[in-house]
């Protein structure tokens, strides 16, 4: 196929939805419903402009989730 154009920025975005931030101790990034249940990256309702700000919080959800998992008994 050839490239005919490109689209604007606003349109870069790829995903959105998920679990809502309102039902996520975002300090564990834990369920508030379900404990022992995390979550990060992509499956949480966050959206950010492409050019690493979506990466950054799926690095951060995942480091904070998987730190708290591990440090529980």
């Amino acid at each position: 196929m050839p490239v005919t154009g490109s689209r604007h920025l606003a349109e870069a975005i790829a995903t959105a939805g998920g679990v809502s931030v309102k039902e996520i101790n975002q300090k564990a990034m834990e369920s508030k419903i379900i404990k022992g249940l995390y979550f990060a990256g992509e499956v949480i309702d966050v959206d950010g402009l492409t050019g690493g700000f979506n990466l950054q919080a799926a690095f951060s959800s995942d480091y904070v989730a998987g730190k708290v998992a591990s440090e529980k008994d």
